[in-house]
């Protein structure tokens, strides 16, 4: 992890400079921590040429400020192109990503789908649905 600090300081330094931006020391650890975190959590998957790519593409598009929300858009959209490329590889047509939770397991949910659950009062619905058939 503190490999990974290191490296998030020199990127997220070298963002600043190219940017024309500046920050305090202790803001560019704070950032710099949370990336790493960040990284490991939610894209640990990735290279670190990923992330620096990300990053690249990042600084020359239309956002100019370096915070939480701008390099997690940059790291998506880098995301989104590395998962399209496989998709394309694997010769499906369409990228349809994985929507669910990452914590969530891909079987055996023990989750009930909803058109499996029941109302507890569906025999009392059927049975008016019958007496008003024999009405009319």
């Amino acid at each position: 992890m503190k490999e990974l600090t290191k490296k998030c300081i020199g990127l997220i330094s070298n963002t600043l400079v190219q940017l024309g931006q500046t920050k305090t020391d202790k803001d560019i650890l704070i950032l710099a921590s949370t990336l790493a975190e960040d990284l490991m959590r939610d894209f640990g998957n990735m290279s670190w040429n990923d992330v620096e790519e990300a990053f690249r593409s990042g600084i020359r598009g239309e956002r100019f400020v370096v915070n939480v929300q701008t390099y997690y858009i940059w790291l998506r959209a880098q995301k989104k192109l590395i998962d399209e490329d496989i998709w394309k590889k694997n010769n499906q047509f369409t990228y349809r990503p994985d929507k669910r939770l990452k914590y969530r397991p891909r079987k055996r949910t023990g989750m009930k789908s909803i058109s499996n659950i029941k109302h507890p009062d569906i025999k009392a619905m059927e049975g008016i649905d019958i007496t008003i058939k024999k009405l009319l």
